[in-house]
């Protein structure tokens, strides 16, 4: 992401979030705390919930489902307006906030089935609804990186509760399934990859 706001030359400030939603709660709080700001832009990557959109498409939400929360409506005129500067980006995507990573196709069925959502992550919701209640109006831009039908190695054991990832943990987790691994690394590749240009899109007009 910061390689994608030096390419547009951009002075955007960069709050990274680290991984699942206390971290990002955390994140929000820091960020609020540090300046005023009336706009906000979340991106990363997610995992895809339809079999519509395959790894590396943007998506740009238009709500975020809480597992046990109420659903939160995106700002549309901000949405719109970054899904304009961004080539071929899905818009009007409802995406799931989950506190754990889906990694079998049968969850993600599931989850999809349940909640009528197209994407799912672990930090947008909390952002959200943090800075939405702050009064700030929100935008937010995935890029998938693993597709409905792909099993995913067992990555929550490789979350260190803090927002990182345990580096052991995770190689240790790839080994044991490395047909998954190859493919969410590849996946994952591709997706940073889009999100570095999607940034930068983005920036070179803010």
């Amino acid at each position: 992401m910061r390689n994608g706001l030096a390419r547009a030359r951009s002075s955007i400030h960069v709050v990274p979030t680290g991984i699942g939603p206390l971290a990002a709660a955390r994140a929000a709080e820091q960020a609020l705390a540090a300046a005023e700001f009336g706009t906000a832009l979340c991106t990363g990557v997610c995992g895809l919930l339809s079999p519509a959109f395959v790894a590396g498409d943007t998506l740009v939400y238009r709500e975020l489902v809480g597992e046990d929360a109420a659903p939160l409506a995106l700002e549309p005129h901000l949405g719109a307006a970054v899904a304009g500067r961004v080539p071929g980006s899905q818009s009007g995507i409802r995406a799931l906030g989950s506190d754990h990573i889906l990694t079998t196709a049968e969850q993600k069925r599931a989850a999809a089935a349940r909640f009528g959502a197209q994407a799912v992550d672990m930090e947008s919701y909390a952002l959200v609804e943090r800075l939405q209640r702050a009064g700030v109006s929100v935008a937010v831009a995935r890029v998938g990186s693993d597709g409905a039908a792909d099993d995913l190695p067992e990555l929550d054991r490789a979350l260190d509760g803090s927002g990182g990832i345990d580096a052991f943990a995770l190689a240790l987790a790839m080994v044991r399934a490395p047909l998954r691994g190859l493919r969410l690394a590849l996946g994952a590749t591709r997706a940073l990859a889009v999100l570095e240009r999607v940034v930068a899109a983005i920036a070179v007009s803010a």
